[in-house]
């Protein structure tokens, strides 16, 4: 065993996997579902979140794993606390299967289920904590003038979790690093979860828009408050725009306003369902044709 990793498990796992129809002969919980990805714990790998990444050819996902390393190595070197993590792949057939292994934090302590429980003034010190990590991100990039190199960063509250005091960043599994202007992720990965023949529309209309915003740090800040709106706490958000705009001042940038948290929210949304009722497209052209299927997908996702 490797780090968070036992290769020969994962192995197993992948054999007597039916992604298709969700099922697995070890007993999953699932976590949470990502965009391509999947997030789930099993008996036999207690104390472990593992997320799993289909559909890479064998040389790309050696390329996103050393990514992966780089990105969290950043991060850290910008300040920010993450849990212990892992990554490796399996083999099936010609296709690479990513498995990224996390240590895994109480459900209870993730920000998008503390703040159902804490009070506004609680709430206003946390909303600043996360604040102050964004802050460490476009500190670091600062220095990109210098280095070339630049990260991104999903700031949406469910992406952080209080463990001991500390708070930790744990969405780590995209990673986000620019180097000269360019994006350093291969985002072709993304698209093989939609139909052939939709691929290159959603690269032409959504694909560069979605990669860069994670690099602006006012629109990292309008999508963290916009994502209260699914987190079911829209009632927040006024509240927190205040905490945001005098916070965004220090740096010069132009205050937020409620009208655009909502038409950006209303849009992130639209994208995304988009993007999965084409993934339920592609699901169904693959029941038709007799193919194998790799992804696991929600039936609705709450917006």
């Amino acid at each position: 065993m490797t780090g968070l990793i036992d290769l020969d498990f994962l192995k197993d796992f992948e054999e007597n996997l039916d992604p298709k129809k969700g099922i697995s002969k070890y007993e999953m919980n699932i976590l949470g579902y990502g965009e391509i990805s999947v997030v789930f714990e099993v008996r036999e790998q207690e104390g472990i979140a593992l997320k799993r990444i289909p559909n890479f050819k064998p040389e790309e996902v050696e390329a996103y794993i050393d990514l992966f390393h780089e990105y969290e190595s950043l991060l850290k070197e910008a300040g920010l606390k993450l849990p212990r993590s892992d990554a490796a792949y399996v083999l099936r057939g010609d296709k690479a299967i990513l498995y990224i292994a996390q240590e895994r934090l109480e459900s209870e302590n993730v920000c998008n289920k503390v703040i159902h429980k804490i009070k506004n003034d609680e709430f206003k010190e946390l909303f600043l904590r996360i604040l102050n990590e964004l802050r460490k991100v476009w500190d670091f990039n600062e220095k990109s003038v210098v280095t070339g190199t630049e990260i991104g960063i999903d700031g949406q509250i469910s992406n952080f979790a209080l463990k001991n005091g500390d708070l930790l960043y744990f969405d780590t599994s995209t990673p986000m690093v620019r180097r000269n202007g360019e994006h350093q992720i291969n985002a072709e990965v993304f698209l093989r979860a939609a139909p052939p023949i939709m691929r290159t529309i959603v690269k032409r209309l959504f694909l560069q828009e979605i990669l860069d915003r994670y690099f602006d740090f006012r629109l990292v800040v309008v999508d963290l408050l916009a994502n209260l709106f699914k987190e079911k706490r829209k009632d927040a958000i006024p509240m927190l725009l205040d905490v945001a705009n005098e916070f965004l001042s220090e740096f010069g940038i132009k205050n937020i306003t409620y009208k655009e948290i909502e038409k950006y929210y209303k849009e992130d949304a639209f994208i995304w369902s988009l993007y999965l009722n084409l993934r339920k497209l592609h699901r169904f052209t693959a029941k038709i044709f007799g193919m194998r299927y790799e992804y696991f997908l929600p039936e609705k996702i709450e917006r």
